[in-house]
């Protein structure tokens, strides 16, 4: 693709060039010739000289160029019969003066079956090689004249063309002139003619085998192995254009009847390929086709019958009989554009539409109806064809991929949604059994506390009731102290969210009353302290109890009128303090003394949740302190009943 389009820049630059030429750099057009036709039998080889011709004088035919014989509409099948075409052409002289100046010969294009022979000055210059049939007609030619520097630049030119008599010929206009008049026009021409149907042919190909490479993973996507088996048979179809010039490895028999038949199947697996595409067969249609694609291959197959000596004379007849098939198709495409209205399908119409006129065109020039000036526009056609089928089957392929994508997307939503629902049940289940844990440990917690607390107190006050041992007012204060205990268990039930204040709060909402009725003042000055992340219920009881233990002890002991209660920030911890105006006492002495709840339970209380308690006291009052941490390094040992 590069190399055409770098020839292509070449040309117009070298067309450039040739405008501003000067006058001796412009190229002559000859527009007239004189013909003499030889009828003969076999094809012989050009002499090397004009004159061992023995062409008389006086059967020269003044002809315009450029000019054609003739093909006959009925084909004679003696393959003996030949003629051969002179052409007598006068260059004059040359437009310098130098007339051993390099000059060339242009021809674009000749058609013949057989050879063709360039004389100048009545010497052979050139002579086609290779196959009679596929003899490089379709590639311009570009000749220096005189081969050789210094020599002469010839007047007289003489073409030698040889044909069965049947099959007619055709040259185009020549043209005469130096390299840089003429080299530009032959490039244009032979890209035109030749490089682009090629490398078209060869990129439909890659991309076809691509295709086939695609339908070998997806067995069941038979518009894969449809478009290759296109590619293949469109690369068959436009061999004949560009080869020639060389001998062929395959007789000329079977060249052309794979020429044939490739324009046959390419009709067939057209319509098979819209079948497909639009999922709507039309199963009489498509028997049709491929029974007249069979009979067609069986009967023009070389030496099937002897009726049928050269195929190549029949071949533009059999491509009439063609045009009605293509048409019957085009009309099925248009039938099925008009009910999907896909745009496929629409590009398919005008695909088939300028094929039909571009085949219509080509069997014109092959039956030399129209100028040989013209060139073959199929390959462009089936240019057209790779580009329209092309862009069919990439829209397909995205198609397949977004619906695959889709259907993965579904499938994973899916698994996704299972599993969220096995997560969402195995959650419940887990919170079910953790709801249960907690009301297990729940349970075992309060009754261990009360086991503790209240408990101990009544099977205490119980046997002191039995000995006989304990007045009434001692048994009373006992069961104010086992219903404080149970209040401070039900509170430690609440949920404080780490928030110490509300934890205290809960306490002095149940200390009030008792305060109130022993005529003793609560000052409350807390203050905010940070989370304590650590507290739980169990941590929780065990604080309250602290607390509800000093302020108990000042209510016995100390005779105390007010009670002050604060919070503060220290030593990377959060303390309460507890403060009295009642009497003091001797904190290593009562230390030395208490048993069983007293002060040595709150020093062990506040151990078990990494705390610590100190006692200042003296005549004016008792100040108590409970420390707790704000991060607990490690569990504690457990809550002191």
């Amino acid at each position: 693709m590069t190399i055409w389009l770098w020839q292509l820049a070449c040309c117009v630059a070298l067309g450039g060039m040739a405008v501003c030429a000067k006058a001796q750099d412009v190229a002559v057009q000859l527009h007239q010739a004189q013909l003499q036709s030889v009828f003969g039998h076999g094809f012989t080889p050009p002499p090397a000289l004009a004159g061992d011709a023995a062409l008389p004088d006086k059967d020269w035919v003044d002809v315009p160029m450029p000019h054609v014989a003739a093909r006959e509409m009925v084909p004679h099948l003696d393959e003996t019969a030949t003629v051969t075409d002179w052409y007598r052409l006068a260059l004059g002289a040359p437009p310098t003066t130098d007339t051993t100046e390099p000059r060339y010969l242009y021809i674009p294009r000749w058609k013949t079956i057989g050879q063709l022979a360039i004389y100048g000055d009545g010497k052979l210059l050139y002579q086609s090689e290779g196959s009679r049939v596929h003899n490089g007609y379709n590639h311009p030619l570009l000749l220096r004249l005189n081969g050789a520097d210094g020599v002469r630049a010839p007047t007289t030119l003489l073409l030698r063309i040889d044909r069965l008599r049947s099959s007619g010929s055709a040259v185009s206009s020549l043209w005469v002139g130096s390299a840089q008049s003429l080299v530009w026009r032959y490039q244009v021409r032979q890209m035109l003619q030749t490089q682009i149907p090629l490398f078209g042919g060869v990129a439909f190909l890659a991309v076809g085998v691509l295709s086939f490479a695609v339908w070998l993973r997806h067995r069941g996507e038979s518009l894969y192995l449809l478009f290759f088996a296109l590619s293949s048979v469109s690369f068959v179809r436009t061999l004949h254009y560009f080869v020639g010039g060389n001998f062929l490895p395959i007789g000329d028999d079977w060249f052309e009847w794979l020429t044939a038949i490739s324009l046959i199947w390419l009709i067939v697996l057209s319509h098979r390929f819209l079948e497909r595409l639009h999922l709507r067969p039309v199963r009489g249609l498509s028997l049709a086709l491929l029974v007249v694609t069979l009979l067609c291959s069986l009967v023009i197959l070389p030496g099937a019958t002897a009726a049928i000596p050269h195929l190549i004379l029949l071949t533009p007849f059999l491509y009439v009989l063609l045009l009605p098939l293509a048409l019957l198709v085009f009309a099925d495409a248009m039938h099925s554009a008009v009910r999907t209205g896909l745009r496929e399908a629409w590009l398919m119409v005008v695909f088939f539409l300028v094929s039909t006129l571009f085949s219509s065109y080509d069997l014109a020039l092959q039956h030399n109806w129209v100028s040989p000036e013209g060139m073959y526009t199929q390959p462009y056609a089936l240019i057209m064809m790779f580009l329209m089928f092309g862009y069919t089957m990439f829209r397909r392929y995205v198609k397949t991929k977004r619906e695959e994508v889709e259907m993965l997307n579904d499938s994973l939503a899916l698994r996704l949604h299972m599993r969220e629902t096995e997560l969402e049940q195995s959650h419940q289940q887990l919170r079910a059994v953790e709801l249960r844990q907690t009301i297990s440990d729940e349970r075992q917690r309060l009754m261990q506390d009360m086991h503790d607390g209240l408990g101990s107190s009544l099977i205490s006050a119980i046997r002191s009731v039995e000995h006989g041992g304990m007045r009434e007012a001692e048994v009373s204060q006992i069961l104010k102290d086992c219903m404080d205990d149970l209040k401070l268990t039900i509170d430690s039930m609440e949920p404080v969210e780490a928030d110490l204040l509300l934890l205290l709060a809960t306490l002095r909402f149940r200390l009030e009353p008792r305060l109130e009725h022993s005529r003793v003042a609560l000052v409350w000055e807390v203050q905010e302290v940070p989370p304590l992340d650590w507290l739980d219920p169990s941590s929780g009881l065990s604080i309250l109890r602290i607390v509800q233990e000093s302020i108990a002890n000042i209510l016995r002991h100390t005779q105390a009128t007010a009670i002050q209660v604060g919070t503060a920030i220290a030593d990377a911890g959060v303390q309460v303090t507890i403060e009295d105006n009642g009497q003091g006492f001797d904190v290593t002495t009562a230390l030395a003394q208490a048993r069983g709840r007293g002060l040595h339970n709150q020093r062990r209380r506040a151990q078990s949740i990494g705390g610590t308690v100190t006692w200042r006291s003296g005549p004016g009052g008792t100040q108590f302190t409970l420390w707790l941490p704000l991060v607990r390094s490690e569990e504690p040992c457990g809550v002191v009943g």
